[in-house]
């Protein structure tokens, strides 16, 4: 039996409803034309897209299974940044600037290319760390201090990056 493939189908109407309410949250005020340009730059993004977001492509990530993996991965990347803000600004901030840093190697678990990218840059966002660059199979990151190259070995991130990638098989 041959499906054929439509181009509305809930992983787009999700797609389409965060980048338009990311779009309203971010707009300085409401007007008929911030509406305007706001559901024009969603629909285009959606469409072009859309090799990413179907079933069949690499990427699932606003699937409606989805949802509750990516809130929170969002909502653990979020604590880890402030939680590292803090660590780094203590280091700054100390007469003695107790840093060591080093290049350490990570080990890539994620399968995808796009969640590979999505751990990688979630590390960069993270004070205290920087992904220099990805060989093979790992990842090669700078960090800051020991407590921050340790941290990369069991990262709660990666876990729940692997979730998400897991909810889209």
């Amino acid at each position: 039996m041959n499906k054929k493939k439509r181009f509305i189908n809930r992983n787009y109407i999700l797609l389409f409803g965060f980048l338009f309410g990311f779009w309203l949250v971010l707009s300085p005020r409401i007007s008929v034309e911030s509406i305007t340009i706001g559901l024009l730059a969603s629909l285009m993004v959606t469409y072009f897209s859309k090799s990413y977001i179907t079933d069949e492509g690499e990427l699932s990530f606003f699937s409606v299974k989805n949802i509750k993996n990516v809130f929170t991965y969002i909502s653990r990347l979020l604590i880890e940044i402030v939680k590292s803000n803090i660590h780094v600004a203590k280091i700054v901030l100390s007469p003695s600037m107790p840093i060591s840093p080093q290049f350490v190697r990570v080990p890539v678990k994620p399968k995808k290319d796009f969640y590979k990218v999505l751990y990688g840059n979630s590390i960069t966002l993270t004070p205290g760390t920087l992904t220099v660059d990805i060989i093979g199979d790992e990842y090669i990151v700078h960090a800051l201090t020991d407590d921050a190259a340790t941290d990369l070995k069991n990262s709660i991130i990666e876990k729940h990056i692997l979730s998400i990638e897991g909810g889209n098989q």
